[in-house]
């Protein structure tokens, strides 16, 4: 069905598509027999489009090699497939940044999808799911559904953001299937299929917007879009403002949450991770024109979300959207004209209900309207099924009465409607029909409904149904306030239970995580190494002649020395490296996804970054120089305990070569290796 409304959208001549040497590209790369040459030659005809795919190219090699200078390199190093949807990518970026949709902020669509693109790059590093590259241009293209449909009905698509926004997404995709017979997740879809961008994407796009769980999924199939879930997060928290609804930032606190328990990092390291997807989607944001600000730290986003909670502990309401929906009561489903005074009477009255009352017939709806008010109830109307469930998600009213029998939408399919979303769920539905058959009766439990009345209806039983559903909706109050209270009390314990999982699992000194934490993560990596065949290598560093320093300048001078090394290296790996202080002055670098050779890439990088940079304290003032020693999972070692032990023999051959060195273990002469026996306790090293 949507893929017919999707060509019908294509004729419109409308979508966004690529254009420039994105169309020539894409011309290009449909016909069979194209070479990498020709689509080099394309792209090096556009100098910001060539410096782009070269940034790219190079932030998807780390680990050691030489940078790309050319776009042939890139493309030997990417693959022209994906130099090709690359170039696609860049494309749409550059000739969409404005557009005719009024109340679509562009700016910020793609700053958002930006964020998602280097979140998702990011995380593709972690979750060894698809390429980095792949996954940057799957998040960037994310929700080109949206733009799409904001650039084919303008004014039609900007009428439902001022009436939904896009806060709700499951409001909004019923919204968009309702108006245009398909929303933006299926139009995106259709969008990479027909391009020509890997199916993957297609699936990705067109699952990942809904409002699902965000629990990882062993399913390879769901992989990429359960990626773009978590991206999808990250991205909101980096656009994240202190004009935020309280509403959005309650939410997006429990989803940060469920995002670091899904990952499987502590707090300090969950932040370190959020700071440098925020410094690469800044950077990015320069490149590609995209107004990005000065980035926002994760300690910022933080300190809004616990401030937007205790506001809503305390009893405020979200001044934004009061502000929004004053607004729109104004002109389409406004209640019963009321002074400011008697508003705030109105908010203060907990006996107040809100009513959304339905009928396409006006004198039926007046006469309801004008009944519902003399019982002291807010009142809202709606000409129709379709302008109620805009209203509906608007209002978020407590009790819904609606005639059974309208022309657009009826009132079972309206109450189906409300039913499938988190909003609707709550509300007390109440139908009104002239239908009292059992059949009929069936039809609406089944859709629903709560509660009916016959009609021609007398006024008193009416009446009296409504109140029957006002003490339903009394008692969902009472519930809802409980529940408040008890997420704050749960988001108070988990902030309380994360400090004390992060104290447990931090190292004091250095706030780097210490060894317990370096134990669980180095089996969680391994066993996963393991599963998918990956590669993954640890770097074991050790302080040259640390001894000398406690023994010549004190405990403390050594304390201050170890905080400074820990900086350094904090400073010199990659993101998605981490370092931990294990004992002493022993640290232990962890890297995903990279062989033993490509590690000691990342070591000498590490080892240089520390003997270059002078540490200057009062009393102090000289370069600190290091001894590392590397082992990968691919020395064909049995267990973590055999691949540590490697990676500590080889230290001790650092030692005896003169310090300051890295060695691999598997370049240890075989009359080396075992025979040494590691230490356990740290700082003997030198002394020995």
């Amino acid at each position: 069905m949507f893929q017919t409304t999707f060509e019908e959208l294509k004729l419109s001549g409308s979508l966004p598509s690529p254009a420039g040497v994105g169309m020539k590209i894409l011309t290009l790369t449909r016909t069979e027999d194209y070479s990498a040459e020709e689509m080099g030659h394309a792209i090096m005809t556009d100098s910001s489009l060539t410096g782009r795919i070269l940034k790219l190219a190079n932030s998807a090699a780390r680990g050691g090699f030489e940078p790309a200078t050319t776009v042939s390199e890139a493309i030997m190093r990417l693959g022209s497939r994906t130099v090709r949807d690359l170039a696609l990518a860049f494309s749409l970026v550059s000739e969409r940044s404005a557009g005719t949709c009024r109340a679509y902020d562009y700016e910020l669509y793609w700053a958002r999808s930006l964020g998602r693109a280097v979140a998702a790059q990011s995380l593709s590093r972690i979750l060894n799911i698809g390429k980095p590259e792949e996954a940057y241009i799957c998040g960037l293209l994310g929700e080109v559904g949206m733009l799409a449909l904001a650039s084919v009905y303008p004014d039609k698509y900007a009428d439902i953001l001022e009436t939904n926004g896009t806060e709700n997404p499951d409001a909004l995709l019923i919204e968009e299937r309702s108006a245009f017979d398909i929303d933006h997740s299926q139009v995106g879809a259709c969008m990479m299929s027909d391009w020509g961008l890997p199916e993957s994407f297609a699936e990705a796009v067109g699952s990942f917007t809904s409002s699902r769980n965000i629990s990882r999924s062993e399913n390879q199939g769901e992989g990429m879009a359960t990626q773009l879930r978590f991206a999808q997060i990250l991205a909101e928290a980096m656009v994240v403002t202190k004009d935020s609804s309280l509403r959005s930032l309650d939410q997006l606190g429990r989803r940060i949450d469920e995002l670091t328990e899904n990952l499987e990092m502590n707090e300090s390291a969950f932040n370190r991770f959020f700071d440098t997807c925020v410094k690469e989607w800044v950077a990015w944001g320069e490149s590609l024109e995209v107004n990005t600000g000065e980035g926002v730290r994760l300690r910022e986003v933080s300190e809004l979300i616990l401030h937007a909670r205790e506001r809503i502990a305390n009893g405020e309401t979200d001044e934004v959207a009061e502000s929004k929906a004053t607004e729109v009561a104004s002109e389409q489903v406004a209640p019963s004209a009321m002074d400011e005074k008697a508003q705030e009477t109105v908010a203060m009255d907990v006996g107040r209900f809100r009513i959304l009352a339905v009928d396409d017939d006006a004198n039926a709806l007046d006469s309801l309207r004008s009944q519902l008010e003399d019982e002291g109830h807010d009142v809202y109307t709606a000409r129709g099924g379709k302008e109620a469930l805009r209203a509906a998600f608007k209002w978020s009213p407590d009790i819904v009465v609606s005639a059974w029998d309208m022309p657009d939408l009826n009132g079972l399919d309206l109450c189906r409607s409300l039913r499938r979303t988190s909003a609707g769920g709550s509300m007390y539905f109440l139908v009104m029909t002239e239908l009292a058959d059992e059949e009929s009766m069936v039809s609406a439990f089944d859709a629903g409904v709560d509660d009916f009345v016959t009609t021609p209806a007398i006024e008193r039983v009416l009446m009296a149904r409504i109140r029957s559903g006002i003490r339903v909706a009394a008692l969902q109050r009472k519930v809802e306030s409980d529940k408040q209270t008890m997420y704050r009390q749960v988001a108070e314990l988990g902030v309380m239970t994360r400090k004390l999982r992060a104290t447990s699992l931090t190292d004091p000194l250095t706030e780097l995580p210490n060894r317990r934490y370096a134990m669980k993560r180095l089996e969680s990596d391994w066993e996963n190494s393991s599963k998918t065949g990956s590669d993954f290598s640890v770097v074991m560093v050790d302080i040259d002649h640390f001894k000398s320093v406690n023994d010549n300048f004190g405990h403390d001078m050594g304390d201050l020395v170890l905080r400074a090394t820990a900086n350094l290296l904090k400073k010199a790996i990659r993101a998605s490296d981490e370092v931990c202080r294990i004992g002493g002055e022993e640290f232990l670098i962890l890297c995903k996804n990279t062989s033993e050779s490509d590690c000691s890439k990342v070591a000498e990088r590490v080892r240089l970054c520390v003997e270059r940079n002078i540490v200057r304290e009062p009393g102090f003032d000289r370069n600190v120089t290091l001894s590392l020693g590397v082992a990968g999972s691919d020395g064909g070692y049995p267990d973590t305990s055999e691949l540590l032990k490697a990676a500590d023999e080889a230290v001790y051959v650092a030692k005896d070569n003169g310090r300051n060195r890295v060695e691999r273990a598997s370049h240890m002469p075989a009359k080396t290796k075992g025979t040494q026996t590691p230490k356990a306790d740290t700082g003997t090293r030198d002394a020995a």
